[in-house]
C-alpha cells in the first residue's frame, strides 16, 4: 500500500505491498519516453515515460483495468485518512485533486481543466490571485468558483482543530483570502512569504466543508460530490472494485475511455497473475514477486516503462514518550545496526534499477534532484560495533546478548501491511540485525486498509516501512518534519529543526533555501526518526497499445488524454 503523491495537503504516504509507502508534501512517497531496461545510468529528474500522444492519435472507446492493494479507508482527500496513495490515483480522474499541473521537469503551472491562471502579483506582502474556468459545476449542481476556493484556505488552516485535516502547512501562513473583481476569482494575501505558494490553490465543495462531521466521515464509504472528466458508475465495497464512467457534464475534453475499473488486490502475487491473465491492463510492477511474473511479457503486448520519480521508500521509528524507542540514542544505534544495502538488495536484486544504485543519503531531495547531497555521515554507514557504544554510552549493558537497562530488554515491534512483499523481504533482514546489537523485534502485519488508519497515524507501532510520494514542492513534507506536524508519525523532532523548516518554506532565492533543506536533512539525521533507504523507481508494466499513462515522474497524469492508440484491439474489446 502507498500515500499518495506529494500534494498541497503534505507529503503523501504509500503502504509497501506491491510498493513502497508514500507521503503528502511530496499525499500518509514524473515529458517524454525515457524507458530503460536497467542496469545503466541514473534516469534523469525531468524524464518520465508515459507512451505520450497527442489526443488526435487516441481513439474513443475501451476499458482501462488498473490494480491497487488497499481499498480507501475514506474518499475525502483533506482527510488525513483520505490522504493517501491508491486513493488519490483514482480520485485524480474524478476530482479536481490539483488545480496546478506539474510536468515531468516539476515545472508547475495552473491546471487549464480547472484553472484560467494562478499569479503572485505582489511579492511584499506576498498575495496570489486564481481565477477559475468559467461554467464548472460540482455533480451536486454547485457551482465551482471563489467559494471552492476558500472553503479550502478556511479548513486548512489548523484552526479548526474538529476537522481531521491531513496537513494545515502553508495554510497557516495565510491572512486572509478575498473575493476578487468576480466569484470565480480569488485573493490570498499571506502573513509570511511561502515558497510553494501554487501548490496551496485546491477546490473542495461546500457540502464536504459544512461541518466537521461531513469532513471527517460523510466521505467514508464513496465520494458524494464529483467534478472531473470520469464519474463514479458503480463502487462495491464488498467486492473493492470502484468502476469510473465519463462524466457528461464535465466541460473540457470529454473522456476517451468507455470505463476505467480499480480493483483492489492485496497479494502482489494475485496481482501480477491477473495481469499475465489478461486481467489487468497495467501494473505497477516495484517488487521482483511481480516483476518476475510479468517481465516475460516484456516486448510481446506489454512495455516496460520506468521513471525517477520524487518518491522513495523509509524506515519510520515512534520516538513517542514512553515508547522504547523514545530514547534518541538508541534510535541512533538502530540507523548504525542496519545495513541499507542489504536491506536494498533484498527486495531490489532482480529488478532494472541502474547499476550501483546507492542508498538514500538525503531525506528531502532524490539522488538525481538540483541540490541533493549526502548528510548522512556517521548515522547512514552500517557499524554494529559502533551501535553497541551508543547503546553503552547510554547506560545500556548487554546481559545474555539482550541490550538492558535497570534489567529491561529493548523490545520493539515493527508493523506493516499484511501481503507487502516489500516488508515480507526487509523484516527477517532488519530482525537479524537488531538481535545483533541486543535489540528484540516482535513484528505484526495487520490488514493494509488499517495499517495507517489504526496503527501508524495513532502511533501503535515502533517501527514501520513504507514509501513517501512527492511532487514539485518542497515544502509539501514540512508536516513529517515539524515536531507537532500532522504527518509527524514518529513523533521526533525539535526546535532547532522546526525553525529551520520554517526558515526553508518562506525562503524564495533558490540557492538559499537549498542550502537550508540540506541543514534540515542533517539534523534530520542527528534526531534519527527516519531511515532513509532508496529511491523508489515507477516501474510500469502496461499494454503497448495505452497511451499518456505509466512511469509519471513528477508529472501529474490527465484523465482526458489517457486512452488507446487509434486502431488498436482494445478499442473494440
Amino acid at each position: 500500500m502507498r500515500l499518495t503523491r506529494r500534494s498541497m495537503l503534505g507529503a503523501t504516504a504509500l503502504t509497501v505491498s506491491m510498493t513502497a509507502l508514500a507521503a503528502c508534501s511530496q499525499d500518509p512517497g514524473n515529458s517524454g519516453d525515457g524507458a530503460s531496461d536497467g542496469g545503466g545510468d541514473q534516469i534523469a529528474a525531468d524524464q518520465n515515460d508515459i507512451n505520450a500522444m497527442k489526443r488526435d492519435e487516441l481513439g474513443e472507446g475501451g476499458v482501462l483495468r488498473l490494480a491497487n492493494n488497499a481499498f480507501p479507508a475514506n474518499w475525502n482527500p483533506f482527510h488525513t485518512d483520505g490522504n493517501e496513495a491508491n486513493t488519490s490515483d483514482m480520485l485524480r480522474a474524478i476530482f479536481p485533486l490539483e488545480v496546478w499541473h506539474s510536468d515531468a521537469a516539476g515545472e508547475v503551472t495552473a491546471n487549464p481543466h480547472y484553472a484560467k491562471r494562478i499569479e503572485l502579483t505582489s511579492e511584499d506582502p506576498q498575495v496570489v490571485e486564481v481565477e477559475l474556468n468559467e461554467g464548472m459545476t460540482w455533480s451536486d449542481g454547485t457551482p465551482i468558483n471563489y467559494t471552492s476556493l476558500e472553503n479550502v484556505f478556511t479548513i486548512m488552516d489548523g484552526s479548526k482543530p474538529e476537522y481531521g485535516i491531513a496537513s494545515s502547512e502553508g495554510y497557516d501562513k495565510v491572512e486572509k483570502i478575498e473575493q476578487g473583481e468576480n466569484d470565480l476569482t480569488a485573493v490570498i494575501t499571506f502573513k509570511e512569504k511561502y515558497a510553494d505558494w501554487i501548490g496551496l490553490v485546491a477546490l473542495m465543495p461546500d457540502s464536504l466543508a459544512e461541518s466537521a462531521d461531513a469532513f471527517n466521515t460523510g466521505w467514508l464509504e464513496e465520494p458524494k460530490v464529483t467534478a472531473g472528466p470520469y464519474k463514479v458508475g458503480k463502487i462495491d465495497a464488498a467486492n473493492k472494485t470502484v468502476l469510473l464512467e465519463p462524466d457528461e457534464n464535465w466541460w473540457t475534453d470529454k473522456a476517451l475511455l468507455e470505463q476505467v475499473l480499480f480493483t483492489t488486490i492485496e497479494d502482489p502475487a494475485a496481482t501480477a497473475t491477473s495481469f499475465q491473465n489478461g486481467q489487468l491492463d497495467v501494473i505497477e510492477t516495484t517488487v521482483p514477486a511481480t516483476y518476475s511474473v510479468v517481465e516475460p511479457m516484456i516486448g510481446s503486448g506489454a512495455t516496460l516503462r520506468m521513471a525517477a520519480g520524487p518518491d522513495w521508500t523509509h524506515i519510520t521509528l515512534n520516538g513517542a514518550e514512553g515508547r522504547p524507542l523514545a530514547d534518541q540514542a538508541v534510535r541512533q544505534a538502530i540507523h548504525r545496526a542496519i545495513d541499507r544495502e542489504e536491506v536494498f538488495l533484498a527486495v531490489n536484486a532482480t529488478m532494472p534499477y541502474p547499476e550501483n544504485t546507492e542508498p538514500l543519503n538525503n531525506h528531502l531531495l532524490m539522488t538525481n534532484q538540483e541540490g541533493y547531497q549526502d548528510n548522512a555521515g556517521d548515522f547512514g554507514t552500517y557499524d554494529p560495533d559502533a551501535a553497541k557504544k551508543l547503546l553503552e554510552d547510554a547506560g545500556y549493558a548487554f546481559e545474555n546478548d539482550l541490550a538492558t537497562k535497570d534489567g529491561e530488554p529493548i523490545e520493539i515491534t515493527y508493523v506493516y501491511n499484511d501481503g507487502s512483499k516489500t516488508n515480507e523481504a526487509v523484516v527477517p533482514v532488519v530482525q537479524e540485525q537488531l538481535a545483533a546489537i541486543g535489540i528484540t523485534m516482535k513484528v505484526q502485519k495487520v490488514p493494509p486498509t488499517d495499517l495507517f488508519a489504526k496503527y501508524v497515524i495513532p502511533g501503535e507501532f515502533d517501527l514501520t516501512l513504507f514509501g513517501w510520494v512527492g511532487n514539485p514542492f518542497l515544502s509539501s513534507g514540512d508536516a513529517i518534519w515539524k515536531s507537532d506536524g500532522e504527518q509527524n508519525f514518529g513523533k521526533v523532532g525539535n526546535a532547532e529543526t522546526d525553525d529551520l523548516v520554517d526558515q526553508a518554506s518562506v525562503e524564495t532565492d533558490p540557492a538559499k533555501r537549498l542550502d537550508l533543506i540540506n541543514q534540515i536533512d542533517a539534523n534530520l539525521w542527528e534526531l534519527a526518526g527516519t531511515i532513509p533507504l532508496w529511491q523508489s523507481y515507477d516501474f510500469f508494466v502496461q499494454h503497448d497499445d495505452l497511451a499518456n499513462f505509466g512511469a509519471f515522474g513528477f508529472e501529474n497524469p490527465d484523465w482526458t488524454k489517457i486512452g488507446y492508440v487509434a486502431g488498436s484491439d482494445k478499442l473494440s474489446s
